[in-house]
């Protein structure tokens, strides 16, 4: 018994658990609004891609310049984090909103603003997590992002039984999330200051303005694509992706494994081949199992084998981009890492623009996707070769620093290497 609760407490602690969680409230959500909300099924699908604003945005804000070691020593940390948050809820509510209107022209705003109220609350709790996951402890950290995935089942659950809308389903766990931070909110420490609204932005601005040309295609890609070919585009597209969640919460894994160790990580550890497994066990599934398919979404157990296969095989070079887009971050200057960001977007951003010369149906979508996501990785494998190599301004001859907590006696030095 005992060995049992040191097993759920190390999985309570990792990453896998809390993708795992995260992907299959979205997938649970999902089959509820297909199973018992089929009106209301497109919005949810639409709201499963917006969700990717919040995760994304705060990783970049606030993770990935904690992870660098790119923090002043006075300042504190959890209202940098709340007020990061809150200074890009109002950009986030522009682009769903605008998305929403592109992808279901016919739904009302009434019912666009709802399906965005989860997007919005998660924001302010991402950040949380990260600053949390740096001020007390991980276990803690991610009981945030776990309590609402498995509020989210429940209350969905309910909801669906009762004939309420799903796509609400997540906000009473993140409203009760939300109270129980601020219940435990700390006081500054001496010597601590709440930086600006500004300066919260700015000391993560080279990660931020890469995320943020990043997710422009994350929420145009199905806004286009419902446009394009109707609003059974954005169901296939969103049900694809509920199919590979098992590999995507590996290869989230991987990611943000690779953002806390820094260049400590290394190309083959346990996580990596089991998100290749991931991909290669999904792919078969998809592929040879229309009965899955069906359990999904009729519109994809419908469609050609051979666009099924373009998906799978878009999927796996997706893999590799992340990795190698997470590498280069981890190794080049900020500024190096921006113009290799908004690069590769701007490739993608680019077929994405052709695509609305010559796709009609989803075959073709899917086709566009594997052909540019193979430009991607020749264009990070390029940017990677004339990378420099330069030194790790944390790495210390005589004191071993522990990442991905820098040494504050460094941390004046390292914000000057990073930004200059």
């Amino acid at each position: 018994m005992s060995r049992l609760i040191s097993v759920a407490r190390k999985l309570q602690g990792s990453q896998l658990s809390v993708q795992a969680l995260s992907r299959l409230s979205s997938v649970i959500l999902f089959l509820l609004a297909s199973w018992a909300d089929g009106t209301r099924l497109p919005l949810v699908a639409l709201q499963g891609a917006l969700l990717a604003l919040p995760f994304t945005l705060m990783e970049s804000l606030v993770g990935r310049p904690v992870s660098a070691g790119l923090l002043p020593r006075d300042w504190d940390i959890e209202s940098w984090a709340r007020r990061a948050a809150l200074a890009t809820i109002l950009p986030v509510a522009l682009i769903g909103g605008v998305s929403a209107a592109v992808a279901l022209p016919d739904v009302t705003w009434t019912d666009r603003l709802l399906m965005l109220t989860p997007v919005l609350l998660q924001l302010p709790l991402e950040a949380a997590f990260w600053a949390m996951a740096r001020t007390r402890n991980t276990r803690e950290a991610n009981l945030i992002p776990q309590t609402v995935a498995v509020g989210t089942i429940l209350v969905g659950a309910v909801f669906a039984l009762v004939g309420m809308r799903v796509d609400v389903a997540a906000v009473p766990g993140q409203v009760a999330v939300l109270a129980w931070l601020l219940l435990r909110r700390r006081s500054l420490a001496p010597g601590t200051v709440r930086p600006g609204y500004v300066a919260s932005i700015r000391v993560g601005a080279a990660y931020f303005v890469t995320a943020s040309v990043d997710l422009t295609y994350s929420v145009a890609l199905p806004s286009v694509a419902g446009a394009l070919a109707g609003p059974e585009a954005v169901i296939v597209l969103r049900a694809m992706e509920l199919a590979f969640g098992p590999f995507h919460v590996t290869l989230s894994a991987t990611t943000r494994e690779d953002v806390v160790l820094g260049r400590a990580t290394k190309w083959i550890n346990p996580t990596r081949l089991l998100t290749v497994a991931g991909w290669a066990v999904v792919s078969a599934i998809v592929l040879f199992s229309p009965w899955v398919r069906g359990l999904l979404a009729d519109d994809l157990r419908d469609l050609a084998l051979g666009a099924v296969a373009a998906y799978c095989g878009y999927k796996g070079l997706l893999m590799f981009s992340t990795w190698l887009s997470v590498r280069h971050m981890i190794w080049a200057t900020p500024r190096r890492y921006l113009v290799s960001g908004v690069g590769s977007r701007v490739i993608a951003l680019g077929g994405l623009a052709i695509s609305v010369f010559w796709v009609e149906r989803v075959p073709q979508l899917f086709l566009q996707l594997l052909i540019v996501e193979a430009l991607v990785i020749l264009w990070f494998v390029w940017r990677m070769a004339g990378t420099p190599d330069i030194p790790d301004p944390r790495a210390d001859d005589t004191v071993e620093i522990p990442l991905p907590i820098a040494d504050p006696a460094a941390t004046a030095e390292l914000q000057a290497y990073w930004l200059k």
